[in-house]
């Protein structure tokens, strides 16, 4: 572990990675001021903070799978005059102030997401109450990011009973906890689309869990490692690329059109984010050849209809997978074809894209509408689709193991 001594005033740029730092690194700051630290790809701890510039306002972004950890006990926060969090891909930013015992000054900062992958910022609130607010403002998270404040349950910021509001509002989602009068309180301004909201509200505690918040958007498509049937034989879907030719159920020859890519932390247990695992031969013989991992909305093609994965679950053969043996992120891949196909994977049929998600949830959406543009609809196939477990027919229900009828009904 390394000890760095850093001289972070003024304004200016610096930068600490594996060309100048350990994997993990202790920060003594020597000066602050309107200066930007950027933590790239490794672990950094600050241990002390002197001569803090009047009105300074520093910014500290971590990127390429960094972690940064500030202890607001440290800092004389009535000197600044704010602080940004910049959160650059799968990367981490802590601000813990659960050992400062008296109010110092600051009580506002900006949190910005940016970058592939999910990153997540947290903040610990005091252990003691402080009869003080603290607010965030966060912008440009996507699908998947996570916010983690205050080590309380959250709840919709609707006002008070003199003044209601609706807790979207000026183009973000207000949540807090906690009640400065008797304590702290902690309030979160998350940026947020109309549509992303709506897509919250269709299944809020898929997305709110406690004091975790998960910025919301659909989950899709296949896991790493699945493998896909061409010509050639079969390909693992994160080697495909763009003009590869994949079969289909009829044997036609399709070529694909764009590969999107979309990364989740694993953090959040709502089924609605979790993975489905169809194991070998739960479809029937050798389908799939080996166990495959898809996401809950992600449609298989049984006995001609494309069903979601998720309303296949029988708790044995077929089941949401669990989130301890997964990674701490997952990265999915979704194929898009010209129009809406049934492909080949790990022996199984399945479709490819469709544009119930919006393309904008990819990582890498940017490389879409540099090669084609504004979106484009998607024609769907002629086939029925099934999204809940008691649309399924009761033929392949009774096949597949899966809860009678009443038991269906009671479960949903």
């Amino acid at each position: 572990m390394a000890l760095l001594n850093l001289d972070l005033g003024g304004t200016g740029t610096t930068t600490i990675s594996e060309e100048n730092a350990d994997q993990d690194n202790t920060l003594d700051i020597t000066a602050l001021g309107d200066h930007e630290l950027i933590v790239d790809g490794v672990n950094a701890t600050v241990n002390s903070v002197a001569g803090i510039q009047a009105g300074a306002s520093p910014t500290y972004t971590v990127t390429n799978g960094g972690n940064f950890t500030l202890d607001q006990g440290l800092i004389n926060a009535s000197a600044l005059n704010g602080t940004t969090f910049g959160i650059e891909g799968e990367s981490s930013a802590t601000l813990d102030a659960s050992s400062i015992s008296g109010l110092n000054g600051l009580n506002s900062y900006d949190v910005d997401f940016s970058g592939e992958g999910p990153g997540s910022f947290t903040f610990n609130k005091p252990d003691v109450g402080l009869l003080d607010s603290y607010n965030f403002n966060v912008t440009g998270a996507e699908a998947g990011d996570q916010i983690n404040l205050g080590g309380g349950d959250w709840s919709l910021d609707e006002g008070g009973i003199l003044n209601p509001q609706d807790a979207y509002r000026d183009g973000a989602l207000h949540l807090t906890q906690g009640n400065a009068a008797v304590g702290t309180q902690v309030n979160a301004a998350i940026e947020m689309s109309q549509e992303d909201y709506e897509a919250y509200l269709e299944d809020p505690d898929a997305y709110l869990n406690g004091d975790s918040f998960t910025y919301p958007g659909e989950v899709v498509c296949f896991a790493k490692g699945t493998m896909i049937a061409t010509p050639d034989g079969e390909v693992a879907v994160e080697s495909l690329a763009i003009g590869d030719m994949l079969l289909t159920d009829t044997g036609e020859q399709v070529p694909v059109k764009w590969v999107g890519r979309q990364s989740v932390r694993n953090v959040v247990a709502a089924q609605k984010l979790q993975p489905v695992r169809i194991k070998q031969g739960a479809l029937g013989e050798d389908m799939p050849n080996r166990d495959l991992v898809v996401t809950a909305s992600h449609g298989m093609v049984v006995d001609g209809l494309v069903i979601n994965a998720a309303a296949l679950v029988n708790g044995s053969s077929i089941d949401f997978m669990p989130w301890n043996e997964m990674t701490e992120t997952v990265t999915y891949y979704h194929i898009e074809t010209e129009g809406h196909k049934v492909i080949i994977a790990n022996g199984t049929e399945s479709e490819t894209y469709i544009d119930y998600v919006d393309r904008k949830v990819f990582d890498n959406y940017a490389e879409y509408e540099a090669l084609y543009g504004a979106e484009t609809r998607v024609v769907e196939m002629p086939r029925p689709r099934i999204s809940s477990r008691r649309q399924v027919p009761m033929s392949l229900r009774q096949r597949l193991g899966m809860e009678s009828t009443l038991a269906v009904a009671q479960a949903s």
